[in-house]
């Protein structure tokens, strides 16, 4: 049979699921009907395909702008690089043609279109040319990835705080072309929705545990509580952090800093971006040039006194995640998080202050810190919202996302002066090419 499969394909062809080759290649997430995948391995390297949208520096960054744009934002970082399109997210003043945020949004949808090819084209395949149990794997993992970008993209650019908005993102289920390249807004529960059947999906159908820089059965548990939490469905997202904490897959790393100097072999990380010293050249990683500078106000002085703050930062210079050694990835998920998601949605269900505290101790302790004491709810939030910045600034929003559940923006950031300010602009050129999306659709505060 011939095939019908682009050169970039042809690069990405791996005899495993390793993603070592894939990710220095630019992978295809616009394929048409002639471009087919005929069998296991050429499924395999579709799926690093959409992995290798993640950490190409050709194609925007997502891996930069994920750490960049939400800690200029709330300001554990001073500046997200140079230039205006990136002075405006330390200044909270985004505008509609900001270069940088059209380019964030198209390469989430970039790695969530791959992801749809990916569903798409490994379900078709006939079942002579692959397992029952690697499609299913294969399909489990796009389903997280898919899950992963849409709650991304949903959390930036939708109300993600206001279930009851209309003001939602563009779900995208199935391969883009001509045809399904024009859709409307959906609704912020609809988004919801649709994020949790993946994520419910990848939790039966992803492979186990096996590295931390590819989607689990575990990885698609704690993104699941995360968005819980997001949700306010707070004991939901409680239970759900539970089965991870349990999960033998993953476990604390002794120490703060053994929880990233050790990388791949790290016990606690649930989810990264792979890297190697070829990954890691001048050329492939443009976290040597925009890494970032710390934070000057609030944020250093919070920090004062904790153990953690020479592994995180040292002066303006970020050291978390810019660690050479490991080659600068960028974290997704660690198990860390989950106990205070825990903890969070703990305390926000209505339990008791000392169960509230409990996983939040867990990781004081870790870091060398006594445990908190708290005499009401309104305290232990306080203290989990301290712990989430020591112990997650700079990885994967954790830190801006945190102020805005915790109504902290507007206390910490002066330039924030409205709710508006907390998602970022529909990009001109999405609302320029999509027939359905006009300028009413606009998120508010951002007008031409």
């Amino acid at each position: 049979m011939k095939k019908y499969i682009i050169y970039s394909l042809l690069a990405l062809l791996t005899v495993s699921c390793e993603i070592v080759d894939a990710i220095d290649q630019d992978p295809p997430n616009n394929l048409v009907p002639d471009n087919v995948i005929e069998n296991s391995d050429d499924a395999e390297a579709l799926l690093n395909g959409a992995y290798g949208q993640m950490v190409s520096y050709t194609v925007s960054h997502y891996y930069m702008y994920s750490e960049l744009i939400p800690s200029a934002l709330i300001g554990t970082m001073s500046t997200a690089g140079g230039g205006t399109a990136n002075g405006e997210f330390a200044e909270n003043d985004l505008q509609s043609d900001n270069s940088n945020v059209n380019s964030f949004w198209k390469i989430i949808y970039a790695v969530m279109d791959a992801s749809n090819n990916s569903i798409d084209l490994t379900q078709k395949l006939p079942d002579t040319e692959i397992s029952d149990a690697l499609r299913s794997e294969i399909i489990g993992e796009a389903h997280f990835l898919r899950a992963m970008t849409t709650f991304d993209v949903l959390r930036y650019f939708g109300q993600f705080y206001d279930r009851s908005s209309e003001l939602g993102i563009v779900l995208r289920t199935e391969p883009v072309n001509f045809v399904t390249r024009s859709k409307a807004r959906n609704t912020v529960e609809e988004c919801y929705t649709q994020i949790l059947s993946d994520l419910d999906f990848a939790i039966a159908n992803a492979p186990d545990f096996n590295v931390n820089y590819r989607a689990s059965k575990v990885a698609a548990q704690a993104l699941k509580a995360r968005v819980l939490l997001y949700m306010g469905e707070y004991e939901a997202a409680a239970a759900a952090a539970d089965l991870v904490i349990n999960n033998s897959a993953r476990s604390l790393e002794p120490t703060f800093s053994e929880a990233f100097s050790k990388g791949y072999s790290s016990s606690e990380i649930i989810l990264q971006l792979y890297r190697d010293e070829n990954s890691d050249t001048d050329q492939n990683n443009r976290k040597r040039f925009y890494t970032g500078r710390a934070g000057t106000t609030w944020f250093p002085e919070l920090m004062t006194g904790d153990p953690r703050q020479p592994i995180t930062y040292s002066g303006l210079t970020v050291l978390k995640t810019n660690n050479t050694a490991t080659y600068r990835p960028t974290y997704f998920m660690r198990l860390s998080e989950i106990y205070l998601i825990k903890s969070e949605a703990l305390a926000r269900s209505g339990a008791s202050v000392e169960a509230s505290l409990t996983p939040l101790n867990v990781i004081r302790n870790r870091a060398g810190n006594d445990d908190a004491t708290a005499s009401t709810t309104a305290e232990v939030l306080d203290l989990i919202f301290e712990e989430i910045i020591k112990e997650l600034a700079f990885e994967n929003g954790a830190d801006w996302f945190a102020a805005i559940r915790f109504d902290k923006a507007m206390e910490l950031k002066p330039t924030i002066t409205s709710v508006d300010q907390y998602i970022l602009p529909i990009p001109l050129p999405e609302i320029e090419g999509n027939e359905f999306i006009n300028f009413e659709n606009q998120n508010p505060g951002y007008n031409f």
